[in-house]
């Protein structure tokens, strides 16, 4: 594994690609708090750990189910948290849970590490939602990113290999020269088996989803990837014309 800096200094990237949800905002904060707004969860009752888990659990579910759109695996998730913590689901109260995403809160270090990477990187978000939700959330987020690449526009969910498949296309650069940022290890494995490397946010314990991917480096924040980038002393990234 190299060390972060070594990664920026050897490679020069010129294209950084993230994992929105858990990398650039808090969603488990979000989550759990929308849960507790939507159904009045108490905590005597459910904690956010347990909260979190099982939100974890059913997602990855309802995902293998192949449903699309994500807002409509949000609405089962939250039917299923509800089954299991109140004796039955609520589709009047579900209906909400995804509504909430975009007001999920983005990280206090998100928009300052953005705003100095994108001086010298292109920057693109590939993730597992729909195009309205993460809208919402960009109005979030200051920094511009050249592309946007969605679970609904390829009918594909990370860590499967057409969505990072879409965004090269999207992104038509070399795939050594692009560094794809996320706090789950398992998208480590799909970014460097098509030539990308790989940057694991270590943000909480849940980071490490047992997938053993190897990642080409580990960050413990944004701001980690910025140092390192700035040591390296990358230059400001130069776009080919009509790109």
């Amino acid at each position: 594994m190299d060390d972060l800096k070594e990664l920026f200094a050897k490679n020069r990237p010129t294209t950084l690609t993230f994992d929105c949800y858990g990398t650039l905002v808090d969603w488990e904060g979000g989550a759990a708090k929308a849960l507790r707004n939507i159904y009045g969860f108490a905590e005597q009752l459910v904690s956010d750990d347990v909260l979190i888990d099982l939100f974890l659990e059913l997602d990855a579910l309802v995902i293998r189910e192949g449903i699309f759109p994500y807002s409509a695996v949000l609405q089962i998730v939250a039917d299923r948290i509800a089954e299991k913590l109140l004796g039955s689901p609520t589709p009047e109260l579900s209906k909400a849970f995804p509504q909430s995403l975009p007001s999920w809160p983005v990280f206090a270090e998100t928009n300052e590490a953005l705003t100095q990477l994108s001086q010298h990187f292109r920057l693109a978000i590939i993730s597992n939602v729909d195009d309205d939700l993460i809208a919402g959330t960009l109005t979030q987020i200051s920094a511009p990113f050249d592309e946007v690449i969605t679970s609904q526009q390829t009918s594909t969910y990370k860590p499967d290999r057409p969505i990072f498949e879409a965004a090269l296309r999207k992104l038509d650069e070399e795939p050594g020269r692009i560094v794809h940022i996320a706090e789950g290890l398992g998208e480590a494995r799909p970014a460097t088996a098509l030539g990308m490397k790989s940057v694991w946010v270590k943000r909480s314990k849940r980071s490490d989803d047992g997938s053993k991917a190897i990642p080409n480096a580990n960050a413990p924040s944004l701001m980690a990837i910025v140092e390192a980038a700035q040591s390296s002393l990358v230059a400001p990234h130069q776009i080919k014309a009509g790109k």
